[in-house]
Protein backbone atom coordinates (compact mmCIF):
# COMPACT_ATOMS: atom_id res chain seq x y z
CA UNK A 1 0.00 0.00 0.00
CA UNK A 2 1.44 3.28 -1.17
CA UNK A 3 2.56 5.23 2.47
CA UNK A 4 2.08 9.05 0.86
CA UNK A 5 -1.64 10.30 1.24
CA UNK A 6 -2.12 12.62 -1.51
CA UNK A 7 -4.04 15.53 -0.98
CA UNK A 8 -6.13 14.65 -4.46
CA UNK A 9 -6.45 11.79 -6.91
CA UNK A 10 -8.05 12.50 -10.20
CA UNK A 11 -9.77 9.07 -11.98
CA UNK A 12 -9.17 9.81 -15.92
CA UNK A 13 -7.29 11.76 -17.69
CA UNK A 14 -9.75 13.39 -19.99
CA UNK A 15 -10.27 16.95 -20.94
CA UNK A 16 -12.51 17.35 -17.61
CA UNK A 17 -10.02 15.41 -15.19
CA UNK A 18 -7.15 17.14 -16.52
CA UNK A 19 -8.43 20.57 -16.33
CA UNK A 20 -9.13 20.26 -12.63
CA UNK A 21 -6.35 18.60 -12.14
CA UNK A 22 -4.23 21.41 -13.51
CA UNK A 23 -6.41 23.92 -11.37
CA UNK A 24 -5.66 21.89 -8.18
CA UNK A 25 -2.20 21.42 -8.95
CA UNK A 26 -1.77 25.22 -9.25
CA UNK A 27 -3.38 26.04 -6.07
CA UNK A 28 -0.43 23.43 -4.46
CA UNK A 29 -2.45 20.49 -3.90
CA UNK A 30 -0.76 17.13 -4.13
CA UNK A 31 -2.54 15.54 -7.06
CA UNK A 32 -2.20 12.39 -9.15
CA UNK A 33 -4.30 11.60 -12.61
CA UNK A 34 -5.10 7.54 -13.01
CA UNK A 35 -6.29 6.59 -16.68
CA UNK A 36 -6.15 2.83 -17.50
CA UNK A 37 -5.63 4.12 -21.56
CA UNK A 38 -1.93 4.34 -22.49
CA UNK A 39 -1.98 8.59 -23.18
CA UNK A 40 -4.48 11.51 -22.11
CA UNK A 41 -7.46 13.06 -23.37
CA UNK A 42 -10.09 10.69 -23.28
CA UNK A 43 -11.98 11.29 -26.57
CA UNK A 44 -9.89 14.22 -27.86
CA UNK A 45 -7.83 11.22 -29.07
CA UNK A 46 -5.60 11.13 -32.35
CA UNK A 47 -4.92 8.27 -33.66
CA UNK A 48 -1.38 7.39 -36.30
CA UNK A 49 -1.72 5.86 -39.30
CA UNK A 50 0.71 4.46 -41.46
CA UNK A 51 1.16 6.60 -44.74
CA UNK A 52 3.27 7.05 -47.92
CA UNK A 53 6.79 7.17 -47.79
CA UNK A 54 6.80 5.86 -44.59
CA UNK A 55 5.35 9.35 -43.14
CA UNK A 56 2.38 8.46 -40.44
CA UNK A 57 -1.17 10.39 -40.80
CA UNK A 58 -2.58 11.56 -37.56
CA UNK A 59 -6.60 11.54 -37.43
CA UNK A 60 -8.68 12.51 -34.63
CA UNK A 61 -10.75 9.75 -34.31
CA UNK A 62 -12.66 10.97 -31.22
CA UNK A 63 -13.81 14.83 -30.93
CA UNK A 64 -13.17 16.30 -34.32
CA UNK A 65 -12.55 19.93 -33.37
CA UNK A 66 -13.75 22.65 -30.52
CA UNK A 67 -15.13 26.14 -30.16
CA UNK A 68 -14.96 28.28 -27.62
CA UNK A 69 -17.02 31.03 -26.11
CA UNK A 70 -16.42 31.21 -22.21
CA UNK A 71 -14.04 34.00 -21.28
CA UNK A 72 -11.54 31.35 -19.83
CA UNK A 73 -11.89 28.75 -22.85
CA UNK A 74 -10.75 31.72 -25.01
CA UNK A 75 -7.38 32.36 -22.90
CA UNK A 76 -6.57 29.02 -23.36
CA UNK A 77 -7.00 29.01 -26.95
CA UNK A 78 -4.76 32.46 -26.90
CA UNK A 79 -2.53 30.39 -25.01
CA UNK A 80 -2.43 27.65 -26.94
CA UNK A 81 -2.37 29.85 -30.17
CA UNK A 82 0.98 31.84 -29.29
CA UNK A 83 2.84 28.20 -27.99
CA UNK A 84 1.99 27.01 -31.33
CA UNK A 85 0.05 23.89 -30.39
CA UNK A 86 -3.14 25.22 -31.48
CA UNK A 87 -4.66 26.72 -34.52
CA UNK A 88 -7.81 27.99 -36.21
CA UNK A 89 -9.15 25.08 -38.37
CA UNK A 90 -12.18 26.65 -40.31
CA UNK A 91 -15.29 28.37 -39.59
CA UNK A 92 -17.82 26.73 -41.55
CA UNK A 93 -18.55 22.86 -43.46
CA UNK A 94 -19.92 21.55 -46.54
CA UNK A 95 -22.88 19.76 -46.47
CA UNK A 96 -23.75 16.54 -48.20
CA UNK A 97 -27.91 16.32 -48.23
CA UNK A 98 -29.70 14.36 -50.84
CA UNK A 99 -27.17 13.20 -53.00
CA UNK A 100 -25.36 16.66 -53.52
CA UNK A 101 -22.94 18.55 -51.93
CA UNK A 102 -23.37 22.69 -50.78
CA UNK A 103 -20.63 24.52 -50.62
CA UNK A 104 -19.68 25.81 -47.00
CA UNK A 105 -21.27 29.14 -45.96
CA UNK A 106 -18.53 30.17 -42.62
CA UNK A 107 -20.85 31.14 -39.65
CA UNK A 108 -17.68 33.23 -38.39
CA UNK A 109 -17.57 30.70 -35.83
CA UNK A 110 -13.86 29.51 -35.34
CA UNK A 111 -13.42 25.58 -34.83
CA UNK A 112 -9.91 24.71 -33.76
CA UNK A 113 -7.92 21.78 -33.83
CA UNK A 114 -3.89 21.39 -32.74
CA UNK A 115 -2.29 20.60 -35.77
CA UNK A 116 -0.48 17.78 -34.00
CA UNK A 117 -4.18 16.12 -33.31
CA UNK A 118 -7.02 16.74 -30.98
CA UNK A 119 -4.71 14.66 -27.99
CA UNK A 120 -2.46 17.57 -27.90
CA UNK A 121 -4.92 19.92 -25.81
CA UNK A 122 -4.69 17.29 -23.30
CA UNK A 123 -1.00 17.07 -23.41
CA UNK A 124 -1.17 20.65 -22.73
CA UNK A 125 -3.00 20.11 -19.85
CA UNK A 126 -0.81 17.27 -18.62
CA UNK A 127 2.50 19.37 -19.01
CA UNK A 128 4.06 19.40 -15.91
CA UNK A 129 1.48 16.89 -13.96
CA UNK A 130 1.88 13.82 -12.34
CA UNK A 131 -0.26 11.33 -14.77
CA UNK A 132 -0.15 7.14 -14.41
CA UNK A 133 -1.82 5.69 -17.25
CA UNK A 134 -2.03 1.63 -17.87
CA UNK A 135 -3.59 1.70 -14.53
CA UNK A 136 -7.49 0.38 -14.36
CA UNK A 137 -9.28 1.88 -10.91
CA UNK A 138 -11.68 -1.18 -10.04
CA UNK A 139 -13.35 0.55 -6.84
CA UNK A 140 -12.53 2.64 -4.21
CA UNK A 141 -13.05 2.46 -0.38
CA UNK A 142 -12.92 5.24 2.74
CA UNK A 143 -10.96 4.63 6.05
CA UNK A 144 -12.10 7.65 7.80
CA UNK A 145 -10.66 11.00 5.97
CA UNK A 146 -8.44 8.76 3.74
CA UNK A 147 -9.63 7.28 0.27
CA UNK A 148 -7.82 4.22 -1.01
CA UNK A 149 -8.23 3.95 -4.74
CA UNK A 150 -7.59 0.41 -6.15
CA UNK A 151 -6.93 -2.04 -8.85
CA UNK A 152 -7.26 -5.34 -9.53
CA UNK A 153 -3.47 -5.64 -7.50
CA UNK A 154 -4.77 -3.99 -4.17
CA UNK A 155 -4.58 -0.39 -3.19
CA UNK A 156 -2.80 2.21 -6.30
CA UNK A 157 -3.35 5.47 -3.97
CA UNK A 158 -4.57 6.75 -1.06
CA UNK A 159 -6.04 11.01 -0.84
CA UNK A 160 -8.13 13.02 1.22
CA UNK A 161 -10.44 13.49 -1.97
CA UNK A 162 -11.13 11.79 -4.99
CA UNK A 163 -12.40 12.78 -8.54
CA UNK A 164 -14.35 10.71 -10.78
CA UNK A 165 -13.75 11.67 -14.94
CA UNK A 166 -15.58 8.57 -15.97
CA UNK A 167 -17.99 8.15 -18.63
CA UNK A 168 -21.70 7.54 -15.75
CA UNK A 169 -21.96 4.20 -17.01
CA UNK A 170 -18.87 2.59 -15.76
CA UNK A 171 -19.28 4.86 -12.08
CA UNK A 172 -21.95 2.12 -10.56
CA UNK A 173 -18.63 -0.02 -9.37
CA UNK A 174 -16.34 2.25 -8.38
CA UNK A 175 -19.32 3.54 -6.34
CA UNK A 176 -20.77 0.50 -4.72
CA UNK A 177 -21.07 0.77 -0.93
CA UNK A 178 -20.90 4.75 -1.07
CA UNK A 179 -24.26 6.87 -0.96
CA UNK A 180 -22.47 8.72 -3.83
CA UNK A 181 -25.73 9.04 -6.79
CA UNK A 182 -24.47 8.12 -10.27
CA UNK A 183 -25.52 11.17 -12.60
CA UNK A 184 -28.18 10.54 -14.89
CA UNK A 185 -26.36 10.48 -17.84
CA UNK A 186 -26.86 8.39 -21.18
CA UNK A 187 -24.58 8.48 -24.10
CA UNK A 188 -24.73 7.62 -27.85
CA UNK A 189 -21.99 5.29 -29.40
CA UNK A 190 -19.66 6.18 -32.56
CA UNK A 191 -18.03 3.74 -34.86
CA UNK A 192 -15.25 6.26 -36.53
CA UNK A 193 -13.03 4.84 -39.39
CA UNK A 194 -9.64 6.45 -40.32
CA UNK A 195 -8.05 6.08 -43.95
CA UNK A 196 -4.93 7.30 -44.94
CA UNK A 197 -4.70 8.07 -49.21
CA UNK A 198 -2.11 7.70 -51.77
CA UNK A 199 -3.60 10.84 -53.12
CA UNK A 200 -6.38 13.89 -52.12
CA UNK A 201 -9.85 13.72 -53.49
CA UNK A 202 -11.13 16.46 -55.57
CA UNK A 203 -12.44 18.25 -53.07
CA UNK A 204 -11.78 22.08 -51.35
CA UNK A 205 -14.12 21.56 -48.36
CA UNK A 206 -11.98 20.69 -44.86
CA UNK A 207 -15.07 18.76 -44.01
CA UNK A 208 -18.14 17.26 -44.70
CA UNK A 209 -21.36 17.46 -42.58
CA UNK A 210 -23.82 14.60 -44.17
CA UNK A 211 -27.91 14.62 -43.28
CA UNK A 212 -29.79 12.11 -44.10
CA UNK A 213 -27.42 8.88 -45.32
CA UNK A 214 -27.98 5.75 -43.91
CA UNK A 215 -24.33 5.15 -42.77
CA UNK A 216 -22.37 8.16 -42.06
CA UNK A 217 -22.81 12.00 -40.46
CA UNK A 218 -19.36 13.19 -40.93
CA UNK A 219 -16.26 13.00 -43.44
CA UNK A 220 -13.42 15.20 -42.71
CA UNK A 221 -10.03 15.89 -45.06
CA UNK A 222 -7.80 15.44 -41.85
CA UNK A 223 -5.04 16.78 -43.44
CA UNK A 224 -6.31 20.12 -43.49
CA UNK A 225 -5.46 20.29 -39.85
CA UNK A 226 -2.47 19.86 -40.09
CA UNK A 227 1.12 21.41 -41.30
CA UNK A 228 2.35 20.92 -45.50
CA UNK A 229 3.00 17.52 -46.21
CA UNK A 230 1.22 15.44 -44.58
CA UNK A 231 -0.71 12.40 -46.35
CA UNK A 232 -3.91 12.89 -47.74
CA UNK A 233 -5.79 11.23 -44.78
CA UNK A 234 -9.95 11.11 -44.05
CA UNK A 235 -11.87 10.74 -40.82
CA UNK A 236 -15.48 8.99 -40.96
CA UNK A 237 -17.64 9.18 -38.28
CA UNK A 238 -20.74 7.11 -38.61
CA UNK A 239 -24.17 8.06 -37.18
CA UNK A 240 -25.62 7.45 -33.72
CA UNK A 241 -28.12 4.93 -35.41
CA UNK A 242 -25.80 2.92 -37.70
CA UNK A 243 -23.37 2.92 -34.76
CA UNK A 244 -26.05 1.60 -32.46
CA UNK A 245 -27.23 -1.41 -34.74
CA UNK A 246 -23.79 -2.02 -34.78
CA UNK A 247 -22.38 -1.72 -31.79
CA UNK A 248 -21.13 -4.96 -31.13
CA UNK A 249 -19.49 -6.05 -34.06
CA UNK A 250 -15.50 -6.03 -34.45
CA UNK A 251 -13.39 -3.48 -36.32
CA UNK A 252 -12.37 -5.43 -39.01
CA UNK A 253 -16.39 -6.36 -39.81
CA UNK A 254 -17.58 -2.52 -40.02
CA UNK A 255 -14.57 -1.29 -41.68
CA UNK A 256 -15.46 -2.73 -45.01
CA UNK A 257 -19.33 -0.93 -45.01
CA UNK A 258 -17.75 2.51 -43.83
CA UNK A 259 -15.30 2.59 -46.53
CA UNK A 260 -18.24 1.10 -48.93
CA UNK A 261 -20.62 4.07 -47.61
CA UNK A 262 -17.59 7.12 -48.26
CA UNK A 263 -17.15 5.48 -51.93
CA UNK A 264 -21.03 6.02 -51.94
CA UNK A 265 -20.96 9.41 -50.81
CA UNK A 266 -17.51 10.86 -52.89
CA UNK A 267 -18.26 8.50 -55.99
CA UNK A 268 -15.56 6.35 -55.17
CA UNK A 269 -11.99 7.15 -53.13
CA UNK A 270 -8.54 7.24 -53.96
CA UNK A 271 -6.23 4.37 -53.48
CA UNK A 272 -6.08 3.39 -49.68
CA UNK A 273 -2.35 3.38 -47.89
CA UNK A 274 -4.17 1.78 -44.38
CA UNK A 275 -7.25 2.71 -42.75
CA UNK A 276 -8.77 1.62 -39.24
CA UNK A 277 -11.88 1.26 -37.34
CA UNK A 278 -12.42 2.11 -33.51
CA UNK A 279 -15.76 2.01 -31.68
CA UNK A 280 -16.60 4.42 -28.82
CA UNK A 281 -19.08 3.00 -26.51
CA UNK A 282 -19.75 6.13 -24.89
CA UNK A 283 -19.36 8.77 -27.85
CA UNK A 284 -22.14 11.52 -27.01
CA UNK A 285 -24.25 12.73 -23.58
CA UNK A 286 -27.95 12.65 -24.83
CA UNK A 287 -29.15 13.21 -21.44
CA UNK A 288 -27.23 14.83 -19.39
CA UNK A 289 -27.18 15.72 -15.52
CA UNK A 290 -27.85 19.22 -14.24
CA UNK A 291 -25.62 21.36 -13.11
CA UNK A 292 -21.98 21.44 -13.89
CA UNK A 293 -20.50 18.94 -11.81
CA UNK A 294 -21.56 15.98 -8.53
CA UNK A 295 -19.73 17.60 -5.45
CA UNK A 296 -20.15 16.31 -2.42
CA UNK A 297 -18.47 18.62 0.69
CA UNK A 298 -18.54 15.54 3.36
CA UNK A 299 -17.17 13.02 1.47
CA UNK A 300 -14.46 14.73 -0.25
CA UNK A 301 -15.77 13.16 -3.80
CA UNK A 302 -16.83 14.36 -7.00
CA UNK A 303 -17.76 13.96 -10.44
CA UNK A 304 -17.05 15.83 -13.69
CA UNK A 305 -17.36 15.58 -17.38
CA UNK A 306 -19.27 16.21 -20.63
CA UNK A 307 -22.57 14.66 -19.41
CA UNK A 308 -22.92 17.58 -17.34
CA UNK A 309 -24.39 21.03 -17.89
CA UNK A 310 -21.90 23.72 -16.90
CA UNK A 311 -23.14 25.93 -19.51
CA UNK A 312 -26.38 26.07 -22.20
CA UNK A 313 -24.29 25.16 -25.19
CA UNK A 314 -24.53 21.45 -25.46
CA UNK A 315 -22.09 18.05 -25.09
CA UNK A 316 -18.72 19.48 -26.89
CA UNK A 317 -14.72 19.97 -25.38
CA UNK A 318 -15.28 23.02 -23.62
CA UNK A 319 -18.49 21.88 -21.58
CA UNK A 320 -15.63 19.06 -20.29
CA UNK A 321 -13.49 21.72 -19.16
CA UNK A 322 -15.37 23.91 -17.68
CA UNK A 323 -16.84 20.92 -15.83
CA UNK A 324 -13.56 20.18 -14.82
CA UNK A 325 -12.81 23.97 -13.61
CA UNK A 326 -16.09 23.85 -11.67
CA UNK A 327 -14.88 21.04 -10.10
CA UNK A 328 -11.89 22.12 -9.21
CA UNK A 329 -12.83 25.03 -7.59
CA UNK A 330 -15.36 22.81 -5.34
CA UNK A 331 -12.58 20.73 -3.94
CA UNK A 332 -10.19 23.41 -3.39
CA UNK A 333 -12.69 25.32 -0.80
Amino acid sequence: MPDTVLDTVVVGAGLAGLAATRDLHGAGQRVRVLDKGRGVSGRAATRRARGTGGQDARLDHGARFFTVRDGRTRDLVAEGLKAGWLREWTRGFARWEDGHVRAARPDGHPRYAPPEGMNALGKALADGLDVLTGVTVTGLERHGDVWRVLDASGVVAQARTVLLNVPAPQLPPLLAGLDVPVPDVAYDPAWAAGIVLTADLNAEWPALELRGHPVLEWIAREHTKRPAGHPPALMLHATAGWSSANLERTPEEVLPELLDAARDVLGGLPQIESAFAHRWRYATPTRRAVGAGHWDADLRVGICGDGFTPDEHGPRVEAALLSGWWLAGQATT
